[in-house]
């Protein structure tokens, strides 16, 4: 078992250039199973939930490689339909399976996902837009843990109760062999989204409308497994999580951070939350430099919302920074009900928040000090390491296969910043 040990207390000040996008990898990888060929993904972040996703694959009939960044997928040989119990269990984005086997198959079976321990994220959604473009779905097990799928989607309209990522990418790759035309309406706008979109289309797939609130899918009937072999080369967009949570530790450690390959407008809310702070922020093409005072104050209210409101996966970081900012902070987590699962951690290391449902209230504190503290999630795992480089004192953080999840060696990264953290196991 990792952890992390921090010494805090240093502004971190330097470059970095942004990764792939862990949320645009996992569903572009569910996709290269649409079209039998060979597919280069380009910037593909060397991360945990990729690692598994690519066992899947393999678990599949895929081949798979590495060649530095690039992930190589072969998915000519793909002849299963059941995604192992045992892979889903670890990663929710498997659930990613369910619509590209259903395109390339006509069947598919999954069992629900694993993941983070961050409130209720059911699939409901994704089961009942299934049904509404008539694909047959059976529910099964003791717990209804097993989810079977087949047929060919009919097309039609798709009204979302709620604009949700996975639902809205779920329908788009079960749409792409329909027999009929298929509209989503209410959809997630996020712009992983219109990236999955330019990897379909560069398979041959008519897909419009995605990074808006209406997708239109033009199926392509039985034609789909008669699609010749096809080559792909594909440059997965830039992580804007990774790039908001560099941002978050350069605010809290009072430093100066150059970030690169990262496009501001991704970004809005986060900067402007950061800049209600008191750090300056400049942004000119696909560069932003953000300059922190040493001390914070508070951004006021801040509301997680759908892209383009400010992101539920920046709430944990944000939350952090703001325990030692001037003034009274509150957070409302309108996205996920358990999304304050570092709010102990924290108050071991000095900090004032209190919960009420949906919103924490944070008061500033002059500092945080150094202890040992639990990651218990991705995002909020990601924060505790905030929390040590922003303590005075060494801080330690374990649990570090949880961050493993979504940064690629988040501790690398932090020391090209000239931030004190080492990676050490236990004996």
């Amino acid at each position: 078992m990792d952890y992390y040990e921090i010494e805090g207390g240093i502004p971190l000040r330097g470059e970095y250039r942004v990764k792939g996008a862990k949320n645009s990898a996992l569903p572009i990888m569910a996709a290269t199973v649409c079209r039998a060929g060979v597919h280069e993904l380009y910037d593909c972040p060397r991360i945990e939930d990729v690692f598994i996703m690519e066992k899947i694959l393999q678990a599949l009939g895929a081949r798979t490689y590495w060649q530095d960044h690039c992930l190589v997928v072969d998915s000519r040989n793909v002849c299963e339909s059941v995604v192992p119990a045992e892979l889903m269990t670890e990663m929710r984005s498997s659930v990613f399976l369910l619509g590209s086997l259903l395109a390339r198959c006509g069947e598919a079976t999954i069992y629900r996902p694993g993941g983070c321990n961050i409130g209720k994220r059911p699939i409901d959604m994704h089961i009942s837009g299934l049904q509404q473009l008539g694909i047959e779905v059976e529910v099964s097990g003791e717990y209804g843990e097993k989810v079977s799928c087949c047929g060919v989607c009919r097309g039609g309209t798709v009204t979302l109760p709620y604009p949700s990522v996975g639902a809205t990418e779920n329908l788009i790759m079960a749409a792409l062999s329909g027999d009929g035309d298929t509209i989503i309406e209410n959809c997630a706008s996020e712009p992983e989204i219109a990236d999955l979109q330019g990897f379909l289309r560069l398979c041959g797939f008519q897909v419009y409308g995605c990074g808006t609130d209406t997708v239109f899918i033009k199926g392509s009937g039985s034609t789909i497994s008669r699609m010749p072999s096809a080559e792909t080369m594909y440059f997965i967009m830039e992580d804007r999580i990774e790039a908001a949570t560099y941002i978050m530790a350069a605010a809290g450690t009072g430093g100066r951070l150059v970030l690169r390959g990262i496009r501001p407008e991704l970004l809005k809310e986060v900067l402007r939350a950061v800049e209600r702070m008191g750090a300056a922020v400049h942004a000119s093409g696909d560069i932003i430099e953000v300059i922190s005072p040493r001390r914070l104050r508070s951004p006021g209210i801040v509301v997680t919302e759908p892209f383009p409101g400010f992101p539920t996966d920046c709430q944990p970081q944000l939350l952090t920074v703001s325990t030692v900012a001037r003034g009274l902070t509150t957070i409302r987590e309108e996205i996920f009900e358990s999304r304050f699962t570092h709010k102990k951690e924290l108050i071991k290391m000095g900090a004032n928040i209190e919960t009420c449902g949906k919103n924490a209230i944070i008061k500033g504190v002059p500092f945080l000090h150094g202890e040992k503290v639990e990651a218990l999630d991705l995002r909020g795992g990601a924060a505790l390491v905030l929390a040590g480089l922003m303590a005075e004192g060494r801080t330690t953080v374990t649990g570090v296969r949880h961050i493993d999840r979504g940064y690629e060696d988040l501790d690398k990264g932090i020391r090209t910043l000239g931030g004190l953290i080492e990676r050490r196991t236990c004996d």
